[in-house]
């Protein structure tokens, strides 16, 4: 699992008009469409951002993965990896 963070010095007023401006970029995108990314989740209140659930078979693979995203490349959010299991579904 990915959690974000806005990037040091970003408004969210910042974050939101980037998300209202951009489409899902192609990369994103391709992360969906090949189930690298199996949810995701826009996170709400006094920290906004992202979580991203995604099936990598490293935590440096899982880095990888985040820090190509246009709104890391960006500065706009920072990800923090923590490794878990298979989730349930109910």
């Amino acid at each position: 699992m990915a959690n974000s963070r806005i990037g040091e010095g970003v408004t969210p007023e910042q974050l939101t008009r980037f998300f209202d401006e951009n489409t899902v970029s192609t990369q994103a995108w391709d992360l969906v469409r090949h189930r690298v990314v199996t949810e995701y989740a826009f996170k709400i209140g006094d920290v906004p951002g992202i979580v991203v659930f995604m099936e990598a078979d490293s935590a440096d693979e899982g880095s990888e993965i985040v820090n190509g995203l246009p709104v890391v490349q960006q500065g706009l959010l920072t990800f923090e990896l923590d490794p878990i299991g298979k989730t349930m579904r109910f």
